[in-house]
């Protein structure tokens, strides 16, 4: 029974990677075959329902074959846990903007006063074409952009799509066959390595940087494995991947604020934002805290 057991666990992660994996570099595959398809795929594969809904979708196509009955660890009653709610919206959005905060400390030659990224990048929805910025406001639009991605709640529910398959799914799974250490550190290889096709293509860390594509993969897989600790702490703890997706949502809007006062004159290997490595320092730290009170795995029902 116990060795029937481990094959259908087995056999629903190698069914999961493969829809995911297949759905995403497959259209890769063929972009680097014939690269005038480039813009095309990358525009379809970078799609939030694409990207982000392929793991949810994989997760539905892989329970409905192998006949898997056991709950998910997802609820939307959020707020019966109020210190988990409050932990996953403010602490890693926090160590993010301390992050930035970090980069700019060591590179304050790459600080933008005239908000040149804004202008361009926002100009079309309202935003001045003349900024005139001081470390004051800056650090005013830090605070204010983190007080928003703490409630930032639609983008939660788009993060979700992964994070049901990823910290819902794929992490109960491993932890089925492994020590919860080594099925975290494993789960966060793998949704980073999901992430290639994007970096391929730019997303993060654009093209012209040391190494690239290739050092930007790697840099992303310790970002998913760090951010991955995050949030596998907190699903592993409350039996819920939807304070996952807060830490998740929160993450990818805190970390944009780095670039708008950027003059992107460092490698984008480094910073400003969290999948740069100065950027990701101090979520670092945590995620090293984090790793050795992880709890255990709970068992497959």
């Amino acid at each position: 029974m116990e060795a029937d057991t481990k094959d259908i666990t087995k056999k629903r992660i190698l069914l999961f990677l493969s829809i995911v994996f297949g759905i995403l570099y497959l259209p890769w595959i063929i972009g680097m075959i014939a690269p005038a398809l480039g813009d095309t795929i990358y525009g379809v594969i970078r799609f939030p329902a694409v990207f982000m809904g392929t793991p949810a979708l994989a997760v539905f196509i892989t329970r409905k074959l192998t006949k898997d009955t056991t709950p998910l660890p997802f609820s939307t009653k959020i707020m019966k846990n109020k210190r988990a709610l409050l932990f996953s919206a403010l602490i890693p959005g926090g160590a993010i903007f301390l992050g930035t905060v970090l980069f700019f400390l060591m590179f304050p030659e790459d600080l933008d006063f005239q908000g040149k990224y804004i202008s361009q990048t926002y100009g079309a929805f309202g935003a001045p074409q003349d900024i005139e910025l001081t470390i004051g406001s800056m650090l005013l639009m830090g605070f204010i952009v983190y007080a928003i991605s703490s409630v930032a709640f639609p983008i939660w529910y788009i993060a979700l799509g992964e994070d049901i398959g990823w910290q819902g799914y794929m992490l109960p799974l491993l932890c089925r066959k492994m020590p919860a250490g080594r099925a975290v550190i494993i789960n966060g290889v793998l949704w980073g390595l999901a992430h290639a096709p994007l970096i391929y293509y730019g997303t993060n860390y654009g093209t012209d940087y040391f190494g690239a594509p290739y050092t930007g993969i790697l840099l992303m897989v310790i970002v998913t494995i760090v951010l991955g600790t995050w949030m596998s702490y907190i699903t592993l703890k409350t039996e819920n991947c939807m304070y996952a997706a807060i830490m998740h949502g929160s993450a990818d809007v805190i970390g944009e604020t780095g670039a708008w006062i950027s003059l992107s004159s460092k490698s984008s290997l480094l910073g400003p934002g969290p999948a740069g490595i100065i950027g990701l320092s101090v979520l670092l730290t945590g995620a090293a805290l984090l790793f050795f009170r992880l709890p255990g795995c709970g068992e497959e029902k």
